[in-house]
């Protein structure tokens, strides 16, 4: 037999008054003490809005223009580096090649907000906000912190780091488009991102022998390269950067591809 079929009508009903007299004594204790009514666990103090992700559909365009936003993430950087003359020292011989990634990256987003007008839609011609505020300004303020020695290596990491991050981008997209021409556009586009961060990848670890394309001999053509499955890895990105604490580690950051809150949808404007 259950404990409460052992207490008396008379008590149940004592138990119940108690309960009830408790509620209410919390709850004018929660109205004095400034709790505000929230359909959401009850806090002190005001409870801010939740924002919702964008619930815009994912279309070849919204693809597109995400991939042009990051475009634009990179011409804003190489003209931040080239205008702020951040390359010095042994790194000063890299300014013609930020230039020429610079200009790289021009001809890219043109080139895919072509495809985006093809379509219909409009062309995004502005930098990727959150990819901006979550990582590249934090990276910018690191690099730039006093006492930090490596600003110029530190520059050149966050650029490699830049263009892994727009070719899984490009990587993630191909899977997703739908039409075949629009992912060999997007392929040939990665393949520019990727040889630029194999020439910054030498300058971060000199030595290595370049990755390019090999000849026949007996024909002198160019040899047929096969991928058999995905051409890079997509994951995490990792760049260390700033001022190295006492025990030589510098602060690490960690970079991800456009999530659907970084999507630039149909609605989103410069």
């Amino acid at each position: 037999m259950s404990n409460f079929e052992n207490l008396s009508r008379r008590e149940l009903l004592r138990i119940s008054a108690l309960s009830i007299g408790g509620t209410a004594f919390l709850a004018s204790c929660g109205k004095q003490s400034g709790v505000q009514s929230s359909s959401n666990i009850a806090s002190a103090g005001s409870v801010p809005a939740l924002q919702p992700a964008n619930s815009g559909d994912i279309t070849d365009i919204v693809l597109l223009r995400t991939a042009a936003s990051l475009e634009y993430n990179a011409i804003d950087t190489y003209n931040m580096v080239i205008e702020d003359g951040l390359l010095t020292g042994e790194f000063a011989k890299l300014s013609d090649a930020a230039k020429r990634f610079r200009d790289d990256h021009v001809a890219h987003a043109a080139a895919i907000n072509s495809l985006v007008v093809s379509l219909g839609g409009k062309a995004h011609e502005c930098a990727n906000e959150r990819i901006d505020r979550l990582y590249i300004q934090p990276a910018l303020k690191l690099i730039t912190t006093e006492g930090n020695e490596d600003v110029s290596r530190d520059v050149v990491a966050l650029a490699h780091a830049l263009e892994n991050l727009a070719t899984q981008t490009y990587q993630g997209v191909v899977g997703l488009l739908t039409s075949p021409k629009l992912r060999g556009d997007a392929m040939r586009i990665a393949h520019d991102e990727a040889r630029h961060a194999v020439v910054l990848a030498q300058v971060l670890n000199p030595g290595y022998a370049s990755v390019g394309p090999t000849v026949n001999e007996a024909t002198g053509k160019a040899n047929v390269a096969s991928v058999p499955g995905a051409f890079g890895v997509l994951s995490s990105i990792q760049v260390s950067l700033g001022k190295a604490n006492a025990e030589g580690v510098k602060p690490s950051l960690t970079m991800e591809t456009p999530s659907l809150n970084g999507l630039i949808y149909d609605n989103v404007t410069c």
